[in-house]
């Protein structure tokens, strides 16, 4: 899985991306919730998406 991530979110896309949008803070006051999926990782299903055809049920 990290390949196909690698590979569809170089490292040179990836660092233009840290440069345009910041990280997210995580604020949870409370604790609990379900863990934060990684950027890098939404990041390659948002290119997977667009580039394939596939829909969001599908992925």
């Amino acid at each position: 899985m990290t390949d196909l991530i690698e590979r569809l979110v170089p490292d040179d896309l990836w660092m233009l991306f840290r440069r345009v949008v910041p990280p997210a803070e995580v604020i949870r006051p409370q604790g609990g919730g379900r863990r934060r999926a990684g950027d890098r990782e939404c990041l390659a299903a948002i290119i997977f998406v667009a580039t394939s055809g596939c829909t969001w049920r599908q992925l």
